[in-house]
């Protein structure tokens, strides 16, 4: 099976997510981050694909996805990581937790770059 396209796109996002993921982006900004969209709202075709990444195919794999109730299929979330650091920046997402509360966004733990509306 050939992965489905990733959506970066924050105009697939709800209003209100939209709007405090764009207050969260311009803060790491402001604090000298570069921070992109990695993924934003998902296919449910994209979902499958990625909870099945160790369990149904790529079985060498670790897991990347926990559940099929990913917020990112109703676009209540985004993964959020560094330009040029990508998933190896510990400073990047301390702040990136960080910022995301103080607009009223949420992490969960298993996942740094995973930004949600929704307290987990």
């Amino acid at each position: 099976m050939q992965e489905p396209a990733r959506n970066t796109s924050l105009d697939a996002l709800t209003p209100e997510f939209r709007s405090k993921l764009q207050k969260l982006i311009d803060a790491m900004k402001a604090l000298g981050f570069d921070p992109v969209v990695f993924e934003a709202k998902r296919s449910l075709e994209r979902q499958k694909w990625l909870y099945g990444v160790g369990r149904t195919h790529d079985k060498g794999k670790k897991p990347i996805t926990w559940t099929m109730h990913s917020e990112h299929l109703t676009g209540n979330a985004a993964d959020v990581i560094s330009k040029k650091h990508g998933w190896n920046s510990v400073d990047f997402y301390t702040h990136l937790k960080a910022e995301a509360a103080e607009v009223g966004l949420h992490t969960i733990p298993q996942e740094g770059c995973h930004i949600q509306l929704k307290a987990p």
